[in-house]
């Protein structure tokens, strides 16, 4: 990953106060602390006035959003869209409906 600094400096245009030390990526992330994060950004978008919103991460983040089992059922590039209720439920239609890379095969 790159340092907070790197980031606000090659990607001006982004936001990245919420980004909370220099070095975010220094050790590996518990499940603990990955569900936590998971429930802060389902709140977050349910406070959110928009009702389409795209987000884009990786695999094991959108895996733990989406309460999937198998990781990691996302290729680079996949679109999926999905509802979030007010509970915090992901509602998934079970469908890709974008997918760049035709040779992907799921771990």
């Amino acid at each position: 990953g790159s340092s907070k600094t790197v980031l606000t400096r090659d990607f001006p245009h982004h936001d990245f106060t919420h980004v909370e030390s220099e070095e975010w990526w220094t050790e590996e992330e518990s499940q603990e602390h990955l569900e936590q994060r998971v429930e802060e950004f389902k709140e977050f978008l349910n406070s959110r006035p928009e009702t389409r919103i795209a987000v884009v991460s990786h695999g094991r983040f959108l895996t733990q959003l989406m309460e999937i089992d198998q990781f990691c059922s996302f290729a680079n590039c996949d679109c999926k869209q999905v509802t979030l209720g007010g509970d915090g439920v992901v509602s998934d239609p079970g469908e890709i409906f974008i997918r760049v890379d035709k040779m992907w095969k799921p771990y």
